[in-house]
């Protein structure tokens, strides 16, 4: 019992330090490519958006409104976190409940925090916890999906009220997770897989399965109107983006050596040690892992999935984990654990620590300001915002240009309520919130020293552009980036990206 007090103390200790460590980040951090992004979507509000569904816009809707500090907006994110932490220890305490006749172990009174742990120790659910996006929102939608389908499996009677009242929450999870992300319809299939498989095809008699599934379709009409709206462009854009480019075998593998280092290995180790002990375990739930994961794996070949798109795959695995380490644990297997436990706490604080120091010192003095830095990237946008005011007044233009959507939302963000133009043939939602740059018209450009193009001076493009200002971002002596401002003259049309030949950086995928 006394090493069970110390666990749980010690997992507490970790959320405690998490949630300060979040809070200060939250504050001391510009927001990343993608926060400003769906900042917009608060700033423009509407019924759904060009890449993704709205929610991630309206949840963040009143600090917007309010016009309160990125750290305030970033206290959504953490919250959500939480969320996450508290449902996914839930759900390990009704695993233990339900199938007890499985899992009859005194070890596993423990496994919650276990599970708690498990999360704590992963370095994306960190950067998940402070900046917003769509994935954050479905780290506690999905395991929201999980209990709910554990109450409901426990229903022996049809018109049972409780299982009405939870038939109608999962319509509204359901709902809510379609209008987070479309990809959230891969870990919705795990409904219906663990409910078939507990209920066969009875579960279609009941009600509250009618209901549930109306609930969600009438939440996820705001997406199917404006598209309706919009000649079905997020449609088009998401099938398209979804497909990818050429398949390769080589982007497999490095998709999963980023999950290892992504989410660790410590639920993996509790998965094999749970099914070695506990064979009657209920396999089905975990199709909330490993169906969208295999999608998600298949999709990396062709280079449309990112790592953090996995994560409520593995929150959903993590109560699984859970109960192998706890198991093992008190069975004194504590060698492997303890190795893992510190090298993905270990990675963790690092990465905190790069955070704070603004990367990795050596990089910066053998690499001109910091390019491949990827920390550079949180750094000097609220300050160039500011530039970008200041010039706009002093030329008296209000128009702003940047040749790549990745520089714009940060500057459309923090230089608001200018308009910003993206200056590439690539439609966006950028084309939707400001249109096009007026032919004949001036701007000011904004070149950034990590993503460069070469200055707009062509036809189809601007006149002349000459340069106005400079400002180099610095971080306890050590320079990060530079942002350039230009004062470009007579627009004549639409202008391709040319990328310096010298700053030839990969364009940010989003």
């Amino acid at each position: 019992m006394g090493q069970s007090i110390s666990w749980t103390k010690f997992t507490a200790t970790v959320l405690g330090l998490s949630v300060i460590i979040h809070f200060i980040f939250g504050f001391l951090l510009d927001f990343s490519v993608d926060e400003a992004h769906y900042a917009l979507y608060a700033e423009h509000l509407d019924w759904s958006y060009f890449d993704h569904p709205p929610l991630v816009g309206w949840i963040q809707f009143f600090p917007v409104w309010l016009n309160l500090s990125d750290g305030v907006i970033r206290l959504i994110p953490q919250l959500l976190w939480l969320i996450c932490i508290l449902i996914s220890m839930e759900i390990s305490k009704n695993l233990v409940y339900i199938f007890q006749d499985s899992f009859d172990q005194p070890s596993l009174k423990s496994v919650h925090w276990w599970t708690a742990l498990i999360l704590l120790a992963a370095p994306i659910m960190h950067v998940l916890a402070v900046g917003l996006l769509p994935d954050t929102l479905l780290i506690a939608l999905v395991p929201a999906m999980i209990l709910l389908t554990l109450r409901i499996s426990q229903s022996q009677y049809h018109t049972k009220p409780q299982d009405l009242h939870d038939w109608i929450i999962l319509g509204f999870v359901l709902g809510l997770s379609a209008l987070a992300k479309y990809t959230s319809i891969f870990f919705a299939i795990g409904i219906p897989v663990c409910l078939m498989t507990w209920h066969g095809l009875l579960i279609f008699k009941r009600p509250g399965l009618w209901l549930c599934l109306g609930i969600a379709a009438g939440l996820t009409l705001p997406i199917w109107i404006w598209n309706y709206q919009n000649d079905w462009i997020s449609f088009t854009y998401q099938l398209s983006h979804g497909a990818g480019g050429e398949w390769k075998f080589s982007r497999i593998f490095s998709f999963l050596l980023n999950q290892v280092i992504c989410f660790g290995l410590l639920s993996i180790l509790g998965i094999i040690w749970t099914y070695r002990r506990f064979l009657q375990s209920p396999t089905c739930l975990l199709s909330f892992f490993f169906i969208p994961f295999i999608i998600f794996t298949i999709q990396s070949g062709g280079g449309s999935s990112l790592p953090h798109w996995t994560s409520p795959a593995w929150v959903a695995l993590a109560p699984f984990g859970a109960i192998g380490l706890a198991n093992a644990w008190a069975m004194h297997r504590r060698f492997w654990i303890r190795i893992f436990i510190s090298l993905q706490l270990g990675l963790c604080l690092a990465g905190f620590t790069f955070l704070f120091f603004g990367g990795v010192p050596t990089v910066s003095m053998h690499d001109q300001l910091g390019k491949k830095n990827p920390i550079a990237d949180l750094y000097g946008w609220s300050r160039t915002g500011e530039k970008l005011q200041e010039l706009s007044q002093l030329h008296q233009t209000t128009n702003l240009a940047v040749q790549n959507w990745t520089l714009g939302s940060r500057t459309a963000w923090y230089a608001k309520p200018l308009p910003v133009f993206v200056l590439d043939n690539r439609q966006d939602q950028f084309d939707l919130w400001f249109g096009e740059l007026p032919i004949g018209s001036s701007a000011i450009l904004l070149n950034w020293s990590q993503m460069s193009f070469e200055l707009p001076i062509q036809k189809n493009a601007f006149e002349a552009c000459k340069s106005i200002d400079a400002l180099t971002i610095n971080r306890f002596g050590n320079d990060l980036s530079q942002f350039e401002f230009f004062l470009c003259k007579n627009w004549q049309g639409q202008s391709n990206p040319m990328r310096s030949p010298e700053k030839n950086d990969e364009q940010a995928n989003k």
